[in-house]
């Protein structure tokens, strides 16, 4: 297993059991980004995604296909909002989250990344010791089930355009502009 110690708590790592036994608690809220759905299991948060509510709901039940799915509000729930919103505001969330080894590794880098910066795929694949894996590293960074506290949104092109996001470029772009804000502030 895969457990990792960052700024904002720990991440957990779910075992195959973890993903089939599991009850995953989740609501849609309103946040500066849209609709937002946020889950939780009862080690740490697990999933968020942005959109339309249907949409949301149907990826999370692909994301966790077997677990048993509550529609419930959690602290937890309230405290990603408010990171999300705040990205250098001082609260611990633990991530319990399903993904290969590899993945881990990427998204354990994507997590050095600080508010207000930004990388590239090539720097995080020569960073987690796997300089050739960029295509590799691209689709671990888009598989991210918590885009929004892992940052992906952090990670351009090497010819620095901010290149695309599960959530949309507007997204991204208004994200970046926010922690920016907050960064400088």
């Amino acid at each position: 297993m895969y457990d990792i110690e960052t700024k904002h708590g720990y991440i957990f790592q779910m075992s195959l059991n973890d993903v089939m036994e599991q009850t995953i608690y989740y609501n849609i809220y309103d946040t500066v980004y849209g609709r937002m759905l946020i889950a939780s299991t009862e080690i740490g948060l697990c999933f968020v995604a942005l959109g339309e509510e249907t949409f949301m709901i149907d990826e999370l039940r692909n994301e966790y296909a077997k677990a048993k799915l509550v529609k419930e509000n959690k602290s937890i729930h309230l405290d990603t909002i408010l990171l999300i919103e705040n990205p250098l505001a001082d609260i611990n969330i633990p991530f319990h989250i399903k993904g290969t080894d590899f993945q881990m590794k990427v998204w354990e880098e994507l997590l050095k990344i600080p508010a207000g910066g930004k990388s590239s795929y090539k720097i995080i694949a020569k960073n987690i010791g796997r300089p050739k894996a960029v295509r590799a590293v691209g689709t671990a960074v888009g598989q991210n089930p918590i885009s929004c506290l892992i940052p992906c949104h952090r990670v351009i092109r090497s010819d620095n355009t901010l290149g695309g996001y599960h959530w949309g470029f507007e997204i991204k772009k208004k994200i970046l502009e926010r922690e920016s804000l907050n960064f400088n502030q």
